[in-house]
């Protein structure tokens, strides 16, 4: 159980540090049980904080999690070009409930949807270029492929490996990880 939390923690810190919108996550059972952990404590380990939590997709093995900040999900979404993006990938709505209920159907459909970029942070620019909807070049990759200008898509993947940097050190000098969760406000910036 306590593995699993550790986990979640150390995959989700740059959402926990409010930096990232939403992260994606597998648990799964093949490695020690995390999915039985996970039905266990689901309910109760986000109850008070800013971090929510969906399944994209469940198997009897694992489950697809998408991880989100409410606050920061909330303002992506309602961010006219993101808005706009999204209204010609076939949304309807901006509010969290309606996208979440339809990536998920999308994942069901088809797998991971291109469009999963804009959860999870992935500048707009690279997510339309990833999916061949404008004319900027590949520029590079780190933890996503980069077109037109690095600039900004580096500066934005070196905020969250500094948020992630931020949560670890905290949860390795031995802040309860259960905390680190429940303690995430809106406005705490790693």
């Amino acid at each position: 159980m306590e593995h699993l939390i550790h986990r979640i923690v150390r995959c989700i810190a740059p959402t926990i540090a409010s930096r990232k919108p939403a992260t994606l996550m597998n648990i799964t059972n093949a490695n020690g049980g995390l999915l039985d952990a996970w039905d266990c404590r689901k309910n109760c380990l986000f109850a008070g904080s800013e971090i929510g939590y969906y399944e994209l997709k469940r198997t009897e093995m694992n489950a697809i999690v998408l991880f989100f900040n409410y606050t920061r999900l909330g303002e992506l979404l309602q961010k006219r070009s993101v808005t706009t993006f999204l209204t010609e990938c076939g949304y309807r709505s901006d509010s969290i409930e309606y996208a979440l209920n339809m990536l998920r159907e999308r994942y069901a459909v088809s797998g991971c949807p291109p469009e999963i970029g804009i959860f999870l942070g992935i500048p707009l620019k690279d997510v339309k270029g990833f999916m061949g909807l404008n004319s900027l070049r590949n520029t590079g990759c780190g933890m996503w492929r980069i077109y037109g200008d690095p600039a900004p898509s580096e500066k934005r993947m070196n905020e969250y490996r500094s948020a992630k940097d931020t949560v670890t050190r905290r949860l390795f000098s031995g802040e309860d990880p259960v905390n680190i969760i429940r303690l995430c406000k809106p406005d705490e910036r790693a």
